[in-house]
């Protein structure tokens, strides 16, 4: 049966990040960027404790998600190609950023053929950078070893979902809403083999979160 990428949504916690409150009180009113289109690829590979995942934290002082807890990735470089209007996962220009940033960022080289569709999340329409990102699985290709070599990064392990998500409601790290969507629904599945052929028929929607002021603070409304 086909899951919708959508599905998650009723399992993520609706607060806002601090740091991500911050960064929105300095946003004129009424003001909004375009968003540019992106592509993250979650990295996957089995171990002995079951399913991991290679996961960066992001530099203290980037301009956007600052010491989140991200995915390889980035935005679409002219080198990639210019992505199509209402463009989706099978865009070109996407899966060239894909591939792209996924070896400038590890090491990791992928095909086409590596890449499986799982979700697309575009940034709030109050955030002062924004990103109109595809994410990607893929499994790490046998013989190839990922390394953290994209500069922006404090750090970069494998580890499993189950392991990311703990840590983050024990407070040692932070991660964004996306990140987050992707580890719960990748902790249900025990191996790389099960996660991939769960994409296979997997309805990818697309999530604009908003960022609203309610009376006990900021939270996303998805």
């Amino acid at each position: 049966m086909a899951i919708s990428s959508r599905d998650v949504l009723s399992r993520l916690d609706h607060a806002v990040p601090p740091m991500v409150v911050e960064s929105l009180l300095g946003v004129p009113t009424g003001t909004s960027v375009a968003a540019r289109p992106a592509a993250s690829v979650v990295l996957l590979r089995d171990q002995g404790r079951g399913l991991e995942t290679y996961a960066l934290q992001r530099h203290s002082g980037m301009e956007f998600a600052p010491g989140m807890i991200v995915f390889p990735g980035g935005r679409v470089d002219p080198i990639d190609g210019v992505p199509v209007v209402d463009h989706d996962l099978t865009d070109p220009a996407l899966v060239a950023c894909a591939i792209r940033e996924t070896l400038e960022e590890t090491g990791v080289r992928l095909s086409s053929d590596d890449l499986r569709p799982w979700a697309h999340w575009i940034t709030p329409e109050v955030e002062p950078r924004r990103y109109d990102t595809f994410f990607y699985l893929a499994a790490l290709p046998a013989g190839q070893q990922a390394t953290d070599i994209s500069g922006e990064t404090s750090g970069a392990e494998w580890r499993t979902p189950a392991w990311l998500l703990s840590a983050a409601d024990s407070g040692k790290i932070a991660m964004l809403p996306p990140t987050r969507s992707i580890l719960l629904e990748l902790a249900e599945h025990d191996s790389v083999e099960a996660a991939l052929t769960s994409a296979a028929d997997r309805i990818v929607e697309t999530v604009l979160p908003e960022v609203v002021q309610g009376p006990d603070g900021w939270i996303f409304e998805y």
